[in-house]
């Protein structure tokens, strides 16, 4: 049932299909001494999870890592299930998010009115994860997979505040998150490279720290990013410095227009105009194609999030 692509140095990627969707949601599993699972994706994505562990030979009590980069319900709303199914594990999760994993509540709160009658459908039962289960990791801590193997984890605001970067030495491999953005498969194969644009929604988005998170990774020297939406990147050299100015474009975009007495849905309107653009070179491509489909729900949160983020900076 489960789609499981090996990656090399026993990292397997599993489509946790968010939403019904293939290519939305990837988590990624460490087949090492201590089994390490990096993103939970949403509770009925965790099926997919389970499964996986199961095809790959991998006994439950193995799994001595669960770690969510923010505890977005995308990234983290399966935690709760995990704990409940691989009781050997510790549930990783930065110290600024670590609250909501005890109670979901509040993000249940502020998700539901946005799927309403869906909610149960892409996001079902949220559990709470149990306090003693939950590891805030410092800064720069490191996780054991086993005698010369270790994870190394990065706070990398920007996105959100509470977002943490796995850096895995011996892939050359980071498990970004959303902290470098968002990988676009079909768009990729389309144009023949990595197609990645930035996400930047409410409430927390701050493009400055998200340009020092990108120049903080970017001097890890790693060759591989492993993106929570979608699969793995290779051209490195090449995404960081994209991804960084697209960061300081949004901003300026959505300055200019606020300025001008515009608001959320002309700063959407004007990233499509950018998007469109880029992608005009490889043939007619309109908002309708639908290898787009995917950044429809993206452009309006990012669009909303560049403006409550001015908004903060004028409340002080």
């Amino acid at each position: 049932m489960s789609a499981i692509t090996p990656l090399g140095c026993r990292i397997h990627q599993v489509d946790v299909r968010e939403q019904g969707k293939t290519e939305r949601t990837s988590c990624y599993i460490i087949d090492t001494e201590n089994v390490a699972i990096i993103e939970t994706g949403a509770s009925p994505g965790t099926v997919y999870l389970m499964d996986a562990l199961g095809n790959l030979g991998i006994a439950s009590q193995r799994v001595k890592y669960i770690i969510v980069t923010h505890v977005h319900l995308d990234h983290s709303g399966g935690a709760g299930q995990l704990a409940r199914e691989l009781p050997e594990a510790r549930i990783i999760a930065h110290p600024r998010g670590a609250r909501h994993l005890l109670d979901p509540s509040r993000l249940v709160a502020g998700a539901r009115p946005l799927y309403g009658e869906r909610f149960d459908e892409f996001y079902g039962e949220v559990l709470p994860v149990p306090a003693d289960r939950v590891h805030t990791p410092e800064d720069g801590e490191t996780l054991e997979l086993e005698e010369g193997r270790t994870l190394t984890i990065y706070h990398t605001p920007g996105h959100a505040r509470h977002h943490l970067v796995v850096n895995d030495p011996a892939s050359k491999g980071l498990f970004s998150g959303d902290a470098v953005g968002a990988r676009y498969p079909a768009l990729s194969r389309l144009i023949e490279r990595d197609y990645i644009l930035p996400l930047t929604p409410p409430s927390e988005f701050d493009p400055p720290a998200f340009v020092e998170t990108l120049e903080r990774l970017g001097s890890l020297g790693a060759e591989n990013i492993f993106f929570t939406h979608f699969g793995r990147a290779t051209g490195v050299e090449s995404i960081f410095p994209r991804v960084r100015e697209l960061v300081i474009t949004f901003a300026e975009i959505g300055r200019s227009i606020l300025d001008s007495g515009g608001g959320a849905r002309e700063i959407e309107a004007t990233l499509w105009e950018l998007v469109l653009g880029e992608l005009s070179q490889y043939g007619e491509i309109d908002r309708n194609h639908p290898f787009l489909e995917y950044l429809e729900s993206d452009m309006e949160l990012s669009a909303a999030g560049i403006v409550h983020y001015f908004q903060r900076m004028k409340k002080g």
